[in-house]
C-alpha cells in the first residue's frame, strides 16, 4: 500500500453522487463552516487584555526615566496588539487549507530572513545577540515568522505523507537548519521550541517512540555540547543550579525572580505595587514579566494565569481533535503546542526549575513581533475550529488503493 495518505475530503456530502453520476465540486469558500470556537476568542482576549495591564505595571518607572513618559511601552504594545487581534479575526475567516501551497513560500521568506540577521551590518544587535531586522522605523524578529513557517511546513508534509517518506524528511532537514540558524543568532530558548514542536508533530504522526527518544538524547548532546562551548550560556547553568555562588552577576536574575514570587504570597501585594520591578528584576517587562505578575496578585493571580494558558490547550488541542482535514489537526497540534509549551518554560524559568533562557510568556509579555505573531497563530486555529465534525474511516484515510476499487 502506498504511504501517501491524501488530504481529508472537505465534507461528507461532497462523497455523495447525484443521480446524474457527475461528481459535485466541494464547497471551497468558508461559509459552509461553523461558527469560530468562542472559548478560545475569550481566554485569548483577557490574556492579552491582562497582559496590557501587566506591562505598563512593570514598565512604567523604566519608560519613564528612559522617555519621561510612563506609557510608551504601553501604546507600542497596545498597537501590537490591535494589529495581532485584526489579524487574528481576518484569518479565522480565512480558509485553512489554502496554506498548503504557501508552505514552501512562506518558509523560504523566512529562512531569507533569518539569514540576514547573520551578515554583519543587516541586523539589530542588542545584549549580544543579532535577532532582529530593521524595515525603516519597524523592527521584528524573523525567529517568530520562523516558527509559524515551520509549523505550517511539516503538518503540510505529515498531512499527505508518512514521517520516512522523502517529502517529510526534506522538511525536517529544513527545520533542523532553521533552528541551527536561531540557535547560531544566539537564541537557544526559540530553537528549542521549534524542535518541540517538530518532536511533538512527528510523535502524533505516529513516528517510532524509540527513535524519537534517540533523537532526543541526540539532540541533548549536542544541545550540552554547544552550552560548554558558550560561556554566558555555561554561566546560567551554573548559577540556575547555585545561583548564590554568582549573587551579583549571573544568579541575579533567579534570586531577583525568585524574591518578587516570594513578597507575593497569598494575594499580592496589589497592581503596581511591585517593589522588585524598580530597577532590581532585569527585563521586567518581558522575561520576568510573571514574576511581577506574582508579586502583585500573589498565588492566587498566577494560578488563574495558569488555568488560563491551561484551558487554551485544552480547547486547542479539542479543536486538534474535532478538524475535518489531517492538515488541520496537525496544524491544531502544532499551535498549541508551540504556545503552551513557549508559556510552560517561561513559567518553569522565573520560578527557577529551569536555566534562564530568553523566552516570553505568549500574549502577556511585551513584545510586538511576538504578540501580532502568536495572536495571527491563533487565527489560524480559529479557522481550523470552524471546519470541525466527525469523520467516518472512509474519509479521513481516502488511500488511491481505496479509490480504485469504489
Amino acid at each position: 500500500m502506498s504511504s501517501k495518505i491524501l488530504s481529508v475530503q472537505d465534507s461528507k456530502s461532497w462523497r455523495r453522487q447525484p443521480k446524474g453520476g457527475k461528481r459535485q465540486e466541494p464547497p471551497v469558500g468558508p461559509e459552509f463552516r461553523g461558527l469560530p470556537n468562542r472559548a478560545i476568542i475569550t481566554i485569548v482576549l483577557s490574556l492579552v487584555c491582562f497582559g496590557l495591564m501587566a506591562v505598563y505595571s512593570s514598565s512604567a518607572n523604566e519608560a519613564l526615566q528612559s522617555f519621561q513618559d510612563s506609557t510608551v511601552l504601553l501604546r507600542r504594545q497596545a498597537i501590537a496588539a490591535m494589529v495581532g487581534i485584526f489579524l487574528m479575526f481576518t484569518l479565522s475567516k480565512q480558509d485553512y487549507r489554502k496554506l498548503h501551497k504557501y508552505a514552501w513560500p512562506l518558509t523560504g521568506v523566512a529562512l531569507f530572513f533569518l539569514v540576514l540577521t547573520m551578515i554583519p551590518h543587516m541586523s539589530i544587535t542588542a545584549k549580544g545577540s543579532s535577532r532582529w531586522i530593521a524595515l525603516g522605523p519597524f523592527q521584528f524578529q524573523p525567529s517568530e515568522m520562523a516558527k509559524v513557517a515551520c509549523v505550517i511546513l511539516l503538518s503540510s508534509g505529515l498531512s499527505k505523507y508518512f514521517w520516512w517518506n522523502r517529502q517529510v524528511i526534506s522538511r525536517i532537514v529544513v527545520t533542523l537548519v532553521i533552528a541551527a540558524i536561531v540557535v547560531k543568532q544566539p537564541d537557544l530558548g526559540t530553537g528549542l521550541m521549534v524542535l518541540g514542536t517538530l518532536l511533538a508533530l512527528l510523535y502524533c504522526q505516529g513516528a517510532n517512540s524509540m527513535l524519537l527518544g534517540s533523537a532526543l538524547v541526540g539532540g541533548g548532546a549536542l544541545v550540552w555540547h554547544h552550552i560548554q562551548k558558550t560561556p554566558y550560556q555555561m554561566a546560567r547553568i551554573q548559577s540556575w543550579l547555585n545561583p548564590y555562588s554568582a549573587p551579583q552577576k549571573e544568579g541575579w536574575n533567579i534570586i531577583q525572580s525568585q524574591l518578587a514570587i516570594g513578597s507575593g504570597g497569598l494575594f499580592g501585594v496589589g497592581f503596581g505595587r511591585s517593589l522588585q520591578k524598580l530597577y532590581y528584576l532585569p527585563v521586567q517587562h518581558a522575561d520576568f514579566i510573571l514574576a511581577v505578575i506574582a508579586e502583585e496578585f500573589g498565588f492566587i493571580g498566577c494560578l488563574c494565569l495558569l488555568g488560563m494558558f491551561t484551558l487554551f490547550a485544552y480547547y486547542g488541542f479539542k479543536t486538534a481533535l474535532e478538524a475535518r482535514t489531517l492538515f488541520g489537526r496537525f496544524l491544531a497540534i502544532g499551535i498549541t503546542s508551540q504556545i503552551t509549551l513557549q508559556a510552560l518554560v517561561n513559567i518553569m524559568v522565573t520560578s527557577g526549575v529551569l536555566p534562564v533562557t530568553g523566552l516570553t510568556l505568549p500574549f502577556i509579555s511585551y513584545g510586538g513581533t511576538s504578540l501580532v505573531v502568536t495572536l495571527s497563530m491563533v487565527g489560524i486555529l480559529l479557522s481550523i475550529s470552524r471546519d470541525r465534525g466527525q469523520l467516518d474511516e472512509e474519509e479521513e484515510f481516502d488511500l488511491p488503493e481505496a479509490r480504485a476499487y469504489r
